[in-house]
């Protein structure tokens, strides 16, 4: 073999080592008080967290056979449950390896948070390399400031904001579809679209912000790039596409029946709880504080957080929703690059300095809309012309979306200083970038072992129980959570159904059926309210399960 050959290979071998290895380090310090404390605490708390793992344990047993696919174990017997909240799809299909390997549903569920942040890193580092074209070590430091992103960090108690890993392999995807339309290369347009096209739906089965936002987004980019890319680029586009109408069209008709299930389930859903409200959204907007808002544990920026806060809005929550912002010093890196690729980009291509560009504006713009000032913000209008934006509650979260291209532009930005700052400026900068991402504070209150000891201390139902409802509800909290809510009954109910295989009437989401039963258990309206919901849907065989003696009662007469 010729020594070329042999010093490539060399090379090629050392770059995937240092990949994976960075990629290995990145995701440990991400986890790493879990590491510390042998994930026996763990993300998210008995609330929300147990929420999604019975929604994962939901798609263990779709997999086995034990479940119809959009038939969850709560809300029993309504049909299409799942489309009540999150879908969880590629959540549920890691889960079901980890629970196949002997993984208990708490660590399992963990593990898929981990493994998510491993897709992440590789898509963004071949996303640095492939799509925005910086070179080697720039792609691997974007790669990591996306993995241990603080914005990600801190709001990790909702576990459904993983899904931002995956937009990146979507980043891909659509990159090799485009490519390949350009060129005319009508297998690859086949190809790489029928992935972008099935990757969508599974993201959107599984996360609805990411999904919706990463639509959102590329449409915005898409006018961006019209905007910018000049009459022959306009023309090269509109060429393309009329020579690969036949596989353009089929692929539509892919991306429509791929989406089918996801409107099935979702869209009658949508229609019976009309989603969130104007007010709801507008609470949950955020103002130009917390663009920055990257919290009061962030090891450069917290006092910042604090200082701000106490001098521009007293009695702000340290812990908030709105709790999405960038690090100071990436942001200033994303200013520069825009300024930069305004003024011509020191002569780069003319193909990557549109696209740039387009990435760029897109940014800006859908950013700006988010923001709110006084109450009045942009949003509204997307509110209210765009679809799919009533079902996005939480508009802060776009922040954690909009992490990934303001950390490659910035970046793109930066390695062009490479020939004029000297080395130790930019090493400085890189060392920055990276500890502005660090954060002393992570949301872990889910209490592994504990929780675990609850659910195995379940006996198995009496005969002739068909469903349950629950008739006492726990009474203890370590970490101060409520226990006279309708969260501590109805989510571990819908935990224990999904691992007994037992529907329950009781449960909790995004959004509740009509009639759901919204007493608490030792209220009096409460077995009422089971009663009536049991006469309605004509259910038989439901028992009762006292959550504090860990026993059952017979089934109702």
């Amino acid at each position: 073999m010729p020594p070329a050959v042999t010093e490539s290979a060399g090379r090629t071998a050392l770059r995937l080592l240092l990949v994976v290895l960075t990629g290995a380090l990145s995701v440990g310090f991400f986890f790493r008080y879990q590491i510390a404390n042998g994930f026996t605490l763990l993300l998210g708390d008995r609330h929300d967290a147990v929420i999604e793992i019975s929604i994962l344990e939901h798609w263990y047993n779709v997999l086995r056979g034990l479940s119809p696919w959009s038939q969850t174990g709560y809300f029993h017997p309504v049909p299409g449950t799942l489309g009540y909240n999150d879908g969880y799809l590629l959540f549920g299909l890691l889960h079901a390896g980890f629970r196949a390997a002997g993984a208990d549903p708490f660590l399992s569920g963990e593990l898929v948070n981990l493994t998510t942040r491993v897709i992440g890193f590789g898509a963004a580092f071949l996303t640095g390399r492939r799509v925005l074209r910086l070179g080697f070590g720039w792609a691997l430091l974007g790669a990591v400031l996306f993995t241990i992103s603080n914005n990600l960090f801190i709001r990790a108690s909702h576990a459904q904001l993983f899904s931002v890993s995956f937009v990146p392999v979507l980043a891909l995807l659509l990159h090799g579809a485009l490519g390949a339309l350009l060129e005319g290369r009508r297998a690859a347009l086949l190809g790489w679209g029928a992935g972008c096209c099935l990757g969508f739906a599974a993201l959107l089965m599984t996360g609805f912000y990411m999904a919706w936002y990463s639509l959102f987004f590329g449409g915005a980019a898409l006018l961006a790039w019209l905007a910018v890319a000049g009459r022959e680029g306009r023309r090269a586009l509109f060429l393309a596409l009329r020579a690969q109408a036949l596989p353009l069209v089929a692929l539509l008709a892919l991306a429509v029946v791929c989406n089918l299930p996801f409107l099935i389930l979702y869209l009658p859903k949508a229609a019976e709880t009309g989603m969130h409200p104007w007010a709801m959204v507008l609470s949950h907007t955020p103002s130009l504080l917390d663009v920055v808002h990257v919290g009061e544990r962030n090891l450069l920026w917290g006092w910042l957080v604090t200082l701000l806060n106490d001098g521009f809005r007293p009695g702000f929550p340290a812990w908030s929703e709105r709790m999405t912002g960038l690090p100071p010093l990436l942001l200033l890196g994303f200013g520069a690059a825009l300024a930069w690729l305004w003024r011509g980009a020191g002569g780069m291509a003319p193909a990557r300095l549109a696209l740039l560009r387009a990435l760029g504006l897109a940014s800006l713009v859908t950013w700006a809309l988010t923001l709110q000032v006084g109450g009045v913000t942009g949003w509204s209008l997307v509110y209210q012309w765009v679809p799919g934006a009533r079902a996005a509650r939480v508009v802060a979260r776009y922040q954690i979306f909009i992490t990934l291209p303001v950390i490659g532009l910035a970046l793109a930005w930066l390695a062009s200083r490479v020939r004029r700052w000297p080395r130790p400026v930019i090493a400085l900068a890189c060392a920055l970038l990276l500890l502005e991402q660090v954060n002393l504070y992570a949301p872990l209150f889910l209490d592994r072992p504990y929780e675990l000891a609850r659910l195995n201390a379940v006996p198995p139902p009496p005969a002739g129980c068909r469903a349950f409802y629950v008739t006492a509800a726990r009474a203890e909290s370590r970490f101060g959570e409520a226990v006279e809510d309708a969260y501590n009954h109805n989510v571990e109910a819908m935990l224990v159904a999904a691992v007994l295989h037992l529907p329950t009437v009781n449960g909790i989401s995004t959004f509740n059926p009509p009639g759901w039963p919204a007493a608490l258990p030792g209220q009096p309206a409460y077995a009422a309210e089971i009663r009536a919901w049991a006469a309605a849907h004509g259910l038989e065989g439901l028992c009762g399960l006292d959550l504090r003696r860990m026993a059952w009662s017979p089934p109702l007469a």
